[in-house]
């Protein structure tokens, strides 16, 4: 597996409240995931950093899983973990009151491939077309699924950023956890700063062109800001190798 992640101001916002990482643990696990920090002043950046470094080092520490159960068991542990830590710094922090953030990633383990979701940051899966492998946490989709809205409505709906779910918010969290196809070809896992303003035969154009991973991700934080460079911009891709 090749990968390569990236994260970028934009050219609205001051600070970036976006973090994500790409690790391996010694059992050869792969994780990686996004965070987009929602809240005033710096609290949005501190909620996704937070998010981060919780479960990067429950990931580190882990065992080596047994199935399917053990490793939903243990990504739903540490990502409730990372809400109460956030939810906990919130509660004695004014300045921090209200923080949150959208956590979602990609865990590898004995080439099974396991994804998660908190909010509306995504997942796309390149099989013989561009997949969406997540369901946003947001007023908009539940306006899309109970039919109240169009997709063309949904695009330009005023209230789209409004989450219903995210880490740190409430004392208790949400978490979409799923086993997923592995005969995919490339995941790629972002902020809405991409797929809010990118269209997506965009970003699946480029995921199937010849360039290298390093510049796929380069290429796709660059449609986000010449498309207008509203938010923060967060990248991850992971690619197989050829005959993996």
């Amino acid at each position: 597996m090749i990968y390569f992640g990236a994260s970028d101001v934009g050219l609205k916002r001051k600070e970036n409240q976006d973090n994500f990482c790409i690790i391996e643990n010694q059992h050869h696990a792969l994780l990686a995931m996004v965070c987009d920090g929602i809240g005033g002043g710096k609290a949005g950046g501190v909620a996704s950093s937070l998010a981060i470094e919780s479960i990067k080092n429950a990931f580190l520490q882990a065992e080596c899983f047994k199935d399917d159960v053990a490793v939903k068991r243990w990504l739903y542990k540490v990502i409730q973990q990372a809400n109460d830590d956030i939810f906990t710094q919130s509660m004695q922090c004014m300045e921090y009151k209200g923080m949150g953030t959208t956590c979602v990633g990609v865990f590898i383990h004995q080439e099974i491939t396991y994804i998660f979701n908190v909010g509306d940051s995504r997942i796309y899966g390149l099989y013989h077309d561009l997949v969406c492998l997540t369901e946003d946490h947001s007023l908009v989709q539940d306006l899309l699924k109970n039919g109240e809205i169009s997709e063309e409505e949904a695009l330009h709906h005023p209230n789209r950023n409004m989450l219903t779910n995210a880490l740190g918010i409430w004392d208790s969290v949400k978490v979409d956890i799923n086993k997923i196809k592995g005969d995919y070809r490339s995941l790629l896992i972002c902020s809405d700063g991409l797929h809010g303003y990118v269209r997506e035969a965009d970003i699946y154009r480029i995921m199937i062109s010849s360039k290298n991973v390093k510049e796929k991700v380069e290429a796709c934080v660059y449609q986000s800001k010449a498309v207008g460079g509203y938010d923060n911009v967060s990248v991850i891709l992971l690619e197989k190798e050829e005959g993996e």
